[in-house]
């Protein structure tokens, strides 16, 4: 495929700086040779096949059950959350995931019809939108890259995106970490096409996609921030004669921002709720309880839903409260919310990148990154600017002003950021030189057997500094390794073992299988196995799970 893609850039690669190989990103977007696409169909087709296979082969995870009763009372038209915590920071998207169970329940009443409810009931058709979700945002992540370096680095981080193991560890759930990266990158594409050509039309495209994000994760509204950011750079640098912005103009924009997100978030939350007085509502977290006693608040009425102000308020007093989440884990280091001496891990994402991200796809981003040194503001601001801003804003957002860092997953979006990046090493592909080239090629296929070495376990998938797998607790936990997705592993295992113990309260000898997170302690109510962290494991059940064998003494 790289060959052929080298013959294609002769026609169609963008122009490139004397001085520095990468391309400068475009000024106008055009269209891909039709032949690449087919290549990029091809690579889709490839990665619903590896996508759809982990889908089915992972057990139900911890907190889908979760996200999908909440997507039912979605598609009840009844999203209120009183009563029930772990909808916290549910939202519409659920509703998506929710769909073939409430028409396996049309179905019921029907007995001929009764197979197709069970089938329509399974794990796999409720993963079924996240994974095409995930093929969305592989599809996004190919024109980002295509825009900014050309058709070779497209079909790069296309490549890199079927074998990231993050992006398909979570991306194919039913849950909603998935939906929040495809919101960033799709939000950020079409606020792109509007710096490059600011009309009416792209302006109201880029701001119903942006609300569109909204109803992914309530996080997602940081992304007004980024925008805000970006347009400001671009109005203050850019001449208005060469970007066409103009006061009246982003003054549209804005306009046209707020009513997408007020009229989406209210259809998403069926307007249940909308012009209720503030003072009416009932919050739990202190934050929200002071601003509810500002003076005149409790008269405003608020143009949302009920069911949106109160997500905000109690993921704010879970993530204060620790009450929907576990202890933190990391490096040996167990942090318990409630202990006078708690901490939250400043360097915990910054950790679980180095570990879990495959060591190539690392090197690609690194060779990315340093490819852009020469790159001027203004070309950052129409080119990785508004991604950059983005991802390192969730980062550092994630790690140093919340409390609930429990895997990786709550930085899918800059993973997916990191891979369009890395993509810039691939720019002018033909044009480099030809040890360059081989190299490159050589870091996809290190990318490849790295990522297929864990397949279709991909939640617990570290990379090659973790030298022994059965030793990855040592550094990692929750779900980042263990989140039950290999439970129909673990009872195979015990059908064919009925002598072994599984996570068993007290001390006891013989052969014992214990869960990652039983065995560190991230569960409050359960102290850490000590009388097992001493010892090494003869062997592993999916990764989470470790074998170990206790003799008598």
């Amino acid at each position: 495929m790289m060959h052929y893609v080298d013959q294609v850039m002769n026609t169609v690669d963008i122009p490139v700086r004397e001085e520095q190989s990468i391309a400068v990103p475009r000024a106008s977007i055009g269209r891909s040779d039709p032949r690449a696409l087919l290549c990029l169909v091809l690579v889709l087709g490839v990665a619903g096949l590896l996508d759809s296979i982990v889908a089915f082969k992972a057990s139900r995870t911890v907190d889908e059950p979760d996200y999908i009763s909440y997507g039912v009372q979605v598609l009840k038209t009844t999203p209120d959350r009183s009563g029930n915590l772990l909808w916290n920071s549910k939202t519409p998207a659920s509703a998506l995931n929710a769909l073939p169970r409430m028409i396996a329940e049309s179905l019921e009443p029907y007995p001929s019809l009764s197979r197709l409810a069970q089938v329509l009931r399974s794990v796999w058709m409720a993963r079924l939108p996240s994974i095409l979700s995930l093929l969305l945002l592989n599809w996004f992540v190919y024109w980002w890259a295509y825009e900014l370096y050309g058709i070779t680095a497209a079909l790069a981080c296309s490549v890199m995106v079927v074998l990231s193991p993050n992006l398909i560890a979570h991306g194919v759930l039913a849950t909603a970490d998935g939906y929040f990266a495809l919101g960033v990158v799709a939000s950020l594409y079409f606020f792109r096409r509007y710096l490059l050509n600011p009309t009416v039309g792209n302006a109201s495209i880029s701001a119903v996609v942006l609300a569109l994000a909204q109803l992914a994760k309530p996080f997602a509204f940081y992304l007004y921030g980024v925008v805000l950011v970006i347009s400001i750079f671009r109005f203050i640098r850019v001449p208005a004669k060469e970007s066409k912005l103009t006061i009246k103009g982003l003054v549209i924009y804005g306009i046209l921002l707020a009513a997408a997100f007020v009229a989406l978030i209210n259809v998403g939350y069926s307007f249940r709720g909308t012009l209720a007085r503030l003072g009416k509502y009932h919050f739990e977290s202190a934050s929200f309880q002071r601003i509810q006693g500002w003076p005149l608040a409790s008269a405003l009425r608020v143009p949302l839903p009920r069911a949106y102000l109160q997500g905000l308020d109690l993921m704010k007093y879970c993530d204060d409260s620790g009450l929907t989440y576990g202890n933190l884990y990391l490096l040996g280091d167990l942090q318990r919310l409630r202990d006078p001496g708690f901490h939250k891990f400043k360097s915990y994402y910054l950790v679980a990148w180095l570990i879990k991200e495959p060591i190539a796809l690392q090197i690609c981003f690194a060779l990315g990154l340093f490819s852009l040194r020469k790159r001027t503001w203004n070309e950052l601001i129409l080119g990785e600017g508004p991604l950059l801003l983005a991802a390192g804003t969730l980062v550092v957002w994630q790690s140093l002003f919340r409390n609930s860092q429990i895997g990786i997953r709550n930085i899918l979006p800059a993973l997916a950021v990191e891979i369009i990046i890395a993509g810039a090493a691939f720019a002018s592909f033909s044009k480099l030189a030809r040890k360059m080239r081989i190299g490159l090629l050589l870091l996809l296929g290190w990318l490849a057997v790295s990522t297929l070495s864990y397949y279709p376990q991909m939640i617990p998938y570290m990379n090659e500094w973790v030298i022994d797998r059965k030793m990855s607790y040592k550094f990692l936990a929750d779900s980042n390794i263990d989140w039950n997705q290999n439970q129909r592993l673990v009872d195979e295992f015990l059908s064919r073992n009925p002598d072994v113990k599984l996570n068993p309260e007290k001390p006891t000898t013989g052969r014992v299988l214990v869960s990652v997170n039983h065995l560190v302690g991230i569960y409050p109510q359960q102290p850490a196995m000590t009388w097992l962290l001493q010892s090494r494991p003869v062997a592993h059940v999916g990764y989470a799970h470790l074998l170990y064998v206790v003799p008598n003494h």
